[in-house]
Parts: C-alpha cells; sequence; structure tokens
C-alpha cells in the first residue's frame, strides 16, 4: 500500500496529534522565565491604569468594588488585543508553547484571551468543571493556563485550577454522556477525581481539550488572578471545531524577526465611492448551517461599528456553490461586498482566486465580518488566502465549524447517509 495515501496520511496525523496530547500535552506544568514575559505585572498595570489603587493582584477583592469585577475583567481580555501584549505573548508561544510544547509552526493564537478574576468566598461565580470538547473546541487545539498570582502552597489549593487527566477525562465524560449527568452531579464527580495545580507566576500548565478542569470555592482570602487561552498548529488546522481560524485563532508570524515587520500593520482602506452591499451565502460547508438573519444580525452591527452606508442585500442562490450572486456582484455590479465569513468564499482555490482578483482589478473592497478582515490589495489576498490554507478550506476531513465528536458525526449523518 501507498504509504502517502490521504488515509495513510491521515492515520499518520492523528497518531502524532494523540502522543502530543497524552504525553506533553497531559496536564503538564512547564516553567518560563517571568522576568522575560512579565504578563503579572503588565495585568497590574492596566488595572492601575484604570484608576485603581492596586499594589497586588491577590488584594482585588479589597480595592475593586465586585460590581466592578465583571466589567474589569472584560477590559483586560479586551486589553490582550494591544499590540504591546500581542508581541510578549507572540514570543512567549514561540518560545514557550512551540519549544517546550513541540507544536510545529506555522501556528495561531486566539485572538482575544480570557482573563479570569477569582474573588474569594464566591460560589455564585464559580466555572462549572468541563473540557473545551463540551464547549465545541477542537481536538487539535491546546490550552494554556497561566496563574498570575502565587498558588503553589497546598492551603492555596481551593484557588488553583483543577485537572484530570485525559485517560481518565475521558472515560469521566462518556460516563456524564451515557448517564445524563447535571452540572451538579458532574461537579461532584470531577470534582472528587481533580487534583490542584501547584503553579505560581513562572509556571503554565499545557493542557487538551479533552482534560476535564475546573474550579472550587476560593477559601484563600485572596483574589486569584490567571490568563488562559489557545493554541493552534497549522497542520491540525481543520480539527478545531466550532472555533475556526482568523474569527478565533489569529496566526502569528513564526520569527522575531517577521513580527517586527509586520507591525507596520495593514494600509489604510480607501473610500473607492462604490456602494456596500450584504451578501448572504448558505452554500458552503461553513456557511450551511448559519441561518441567514443571525448573518444579517453580524453584517449590520460590522457596520454600524466601521460607520459603513450599505444599499441593498443579495442571498446566494441554493445549491449553486459556484457562487454566481457573488460573482455577479463583482463582475457585472462591480460594488464593494460585505460577507459574514472568508469561509463564505468558494471553497475551490482556482475560482476563488479568481474571483479575488477580479474584485481587486475593479478596485472593490471586500469586508469580512467575523474574521475583521478586508480585501483591498495584494497582500490582503495572502493574509487570507493563508487563513484558508489553515483551516484547510475544501480540503477539510469534516465541514468547518462543526464539532469534531462522536455525537456530532452522528448527527451529521442523519443527513448525509442515503
Amino acid at each position: 500500500m501507498d504509504d502517502s495515501s490521504p488515509g495513510n496520511s491521515a492515520r499518520s496525523i492523528d497518531r502524532a496529534l494523540e502522543q502530543s496530547l497524552t504525553t506533553t500535552w497531559d496536564a503538564r506544568l512547564v516553567e518560563y522565565d517571568a522576568n522575560r514575559f512579565p504578563f503579572d505585572r503588565w495585568i497590574l498595570g492596566r488595572i492601575r491604569a484604570m484608576g485603581y489603587p492596586l499594589e497586588d493582584l491577590t488584594e482585588i477583592h479589597k480595592v475593586v468594588p465586585p460590581a466592578e469585577v465583571y466589567r474589569l475583567t472584560k477590559q483586560l481580555c479586551a486589553d490582550t488585543n494591544l499590540p504591546e501584549f500581542r508581541r510578549m505573548l507572540n514570543r512567549f508561544v514561540r518560545e514557550i508553547a512551540v519549544g517546550k510544547g513541540g507544536l510545529v509552526p506555522p501556528v495561531a493564537v486566539q485572538r482575544f484571551l480570557n482573563v479570569r478574576i477569582m474573588l474569594p468566598d464566591r460560589p455564585d461565580t464559580i466555572f462549572p468543571f468541563h473540557t473545551g470538547l463540551l464547549y465545541g473546541h477542537g481536538i487539535a487545539s491546546r490550552s494554556i493556563w497561566m496563574p498570575l498570582t502565587d498558588v503553589s502552597a497546598p492551603e492555596s489549593s481551593t484557588a488553583s485550577m483543577q485537572i484530570i487527566g485525559i485517560e481518565r477525562s475521558r472515560e469521566l465524560v462518556q460516563y456524564a454522556i451515557d448517564h445524563r449527568l447535571s452540572v451538579e452531579q458532574m461537579s461532584d464527580l470531577f470534582g472528587r477525581e481533580s487534583r490542584p495545580l501547584m503553579a505560581k507566576p513562572g509556571m503554565v500548565c499545557f493542557f487538551t481539550q479533552e482534560n476535564i478542569h475546573g474550579n472550587f470555592v476560593n477559601v484563600t482570602g485572596k483574589s486569584r488572578v490567571s490568563i488562559d487561552f489557545r493554541v493552534a498548529e497549522d497542520r491540525y488546522g481543520d480539527l478545531l471545531a466550532r472555533k475556526i481560524p482568523a474569527g478565533y485563532f489569529h496566526l502569528i508570524p513564526d520569527t522575531d524577526e517577521e513580527e517586527e515587520s509586520a507591525e507596520a500593520g495593514p494600509a489604510l482602506v480607501p473610500d473607492n465611492g462604490r456602494p456596500n452591499i450584504h451578501y448572504i451565502n448558505n452554500n458552503t460547508s461553513s456557511t450551511f448551517g448559519i441561518p441567514a438573519h443571525l448573518q444579517r444580525y453580524m453584517i449590520l452591527d460590522y457596520c454600524r461599528q466601521k460607520n459603513l452606508n450599505y444599499e441593498f442585500e443579495l442571498f446566494e442562490l441554493e445549491d449553486m456553490p459556484h457562487l454566481p450572486t457573488l460573482d455577479h456582484v463583482i463582475r457585472n455590479l462591480k460594488c464593494n461586498p460585505i460577507l459574514y465569513s472568508i469561509f463564505a468564499l468558494p471553497e475551490d482555490d482556482e475560482p476563488r482566486n479568481d474571483l479575488l482578483r477580479a474584485a481587486l482589478r475593479n478596485g472593490l473592497i471586500m469586508r469580512f465580518v467575523n474574521e475583521d478582515l478586508v480585501l483591498a490589495s495584494d497582500r490582503d489576498l495572502v493574509t487570507i488566502n493563508r487563513y484558508l490554507e489553515f483551516a484547510k478550506f475544501g480540503r477539510s476531513r469534516m465541514p468547518i465549524g462543526l464539532p469534531l465528536s462522536g455525537r456530532g458525526e452522528r448527527m451529521l449523518s442523519r443527513w448525509t447517509a442515503r
């Protein structure tokens, strides 16, 4: 048998992924240089810049009014997309996640990181035990948990994240599915089998989307602050389930040198004087299950945020994957189409690139709402194709945006079986 056949290639990829998940990324604690990557001090500085006279992250509950903590948390999550933070984060991913986690570039990182503030004695704010798969993350996505306060001592265990190894997690999740457990029953069962991560700034936990994790009520009398985020590799870009590239993941430069050259940023999008058209499509594997009204809502919200006017809306014709309506907008009407996603483009490379180049020749501006991308130059075309290639668009083993679970496959087979 030819070892280079698609079936053998897929099996080889699956074996490599399983080996990585069950070793390097199975709830493993990894050290890093906290002086080189001062995430804790950066977050403290952002909180102080918001007007809170905070000296120590463990004292948040004494300084920030409880009613303001949620707003503060969301602002910090948004701040993780600031250029100075992304430079530090991208370098961290290249050196630690790639270097110590065995990831193979190109690598993508979650666009907006999760900043968690866990106040003491607040059972109402505890996140239930779960896995990433149960929240729609794909099997190939990797998670990194980074404590910004010290939870390494035994007396700090209730403030730490609790976790279960991957093999036992697989058994417990299947048990919970088979026995239709409630959140309370899962919390009790999973909590009894979990262990706390004894970690502090300068340490992170590598874990998978199958590791059960969660929190207990923090009874330490101190606030706990942490960051968690996900990374993904190009070679597994079609195994990310609902968290698709460009929308959820942001491709990072492979080297510091590439990062420096990319910091000039994209050119300002000119006003070409053409009317903008909302374009809605249910003909690709990624858009098939996205209702038209939800696409419309996202496009309208995007236009409000960007202060874009629009004149009318066109729908793609059903069962026509060559997308004649989009072709008509670009080649004949010569209007600027606003699409829900880059995954609403033709799935075949040649007709897609021909259509995008036609848009550039006609001086059009195409906007893609979910990914916040624009096509207005040859450079933009390269960026868009990089994301589509990362996701194996048109060649994915599962339709992009669907869960990669046994139940997901069974649900899909209801309609695809003949």
